[in-house]
């Protein structure tokens, strides 16, 4: 199994922030890139080899990243035109050989539990899993009864799931890949013949998911990295800092084991989710709890899980 990564994009909508940089090298926090946030999800699913495709100024990520990078052995693919996302698969089947393919489009941030998503995919019937995220409306809804309003909801999701760009693709469906289609991305071409001959799987996860494509969503993207620092078990995120006080939230992914080192006075409480508190005989902690422990506290999460912590600083 290896990772892919589509970077051939000339980021249009994102000028003039685009102009100079190719849309993975877009920092979403200080010396933090789109890029940097994939390659941490593919350490931690295990994935040590990836190929970027890219084109549009993929010289700058191949000197930023370079053979190897976070102990991921790194390889490229550059176009010098653009040639779509068929022509960038194909190139890479033939290419390095005969494994499935985690490919994620290269201008998405989520926290996905790539982990999971893996796993769903290998014993699936399906030759190839893509993720999929619920629509949520870019405006409010008024919900009317006759030529009455009888309610308002302010940009509620929706019913439909929207292609969220990160695909598990076995090598049983390469071949498809080959053929000669009059498109040439994978959504208008592989994708309908896989979905007609009922072998693409969809991986549901409620999660936090946004495609950089504009400065209005870059700026999105960079509210939520203000105070946060992303590991391959999830992330933490400083609410407050002072000399009283810290107050942080960790998003734990499920499966991951996270350990707490807490005093006293400091409270560990699980805002969502449940898991197993592995130091007090396998005692499970369910949303809402409350722990007040001295001393090392390792959490094991029995599903995506938000913890908050109260660190005393007071004497």
């Amino acid at each position: 199994m290896i990772g892919a990564i589509l970077a051939g994009g000339f980021g249009k909508r994102l000028r003039p922030v685009a102009n100079n940089i190719p849309k993975a090298l877009i920092t979403i926090k200080d010396e933090y890139t789109i890029m940097d946030r994939q390659l941490l999800d593919f350490l931690g699913a295990g994935i040590k080899d990836v190929y970027v495709l890219s084109g549009h100024l993929g010289e700058m990520i191949e000197e930023r990243y370079g053979k190897e990078n976070m102990g991921i052995r790194m390889h490229y693919l550059r176009e010098e035109k653009p040639m779509g996302t068929l022509y960038s698969l194909r190139n890479l089947i033939s290419t390095f050989g005969g494994e499935d393919i985690v490919l994620r489009n290269g201008d998405t941030v989520t926290d996905v539990n790539l982990k999971k998503f893996i796993e769903f995919s290998k014993t699936s019937s399906y030759g190839l899993v893509m993720f999929v995220i619920k629509m949520r409306s870019p405006f409010g809804i008024v919900d009317l009864l006759g030529d009455q309003v009888g309610s308002f909801k302010e940009k509620p999701l929706l019913k439909y799931y929207m292609n969220a760009g990160l695909y598990y693709i076995k090598k049983s469906t390469f071949d498809m890949f080959s053929r000669e289609y009059l498109e040439k991305d994978i959504e208008r071409t592989v994708f309908p013949e896989l979905a007609a001959a009922k072998l693409i799987g969809a991986y549901k996860e409620d999660t936090f998911w946004i495609g950089v494509d504009s400065e209005k969503e870059l700026e999105q993207v960079r509210e939520e990295y203000r105070n946060r620092t992303d590991y391959t078990w999830g992330y933490k995120k400083t609410v407050i800092d002072d000399k009283n006080f810290e107050i942080s939230d960790y998003f734990i992914k499920s499966d991951e084991t996270v350990e707490f080192n807490l005093s006293q006075s400091d409270i560990f409480k699980i805002v969502s989710g449940s898991g197993v508190s592995i130091d007090q005989n396998q005692r499970v902690m369910r949303e809402n709890e409350i722990a007040y422990a001295k001393g090392k506290l390792k959490f094991k999460a029995l599903s995506n899980s938000v913890i908050e912590t109260i660190i005393s600083r007071k004497l």
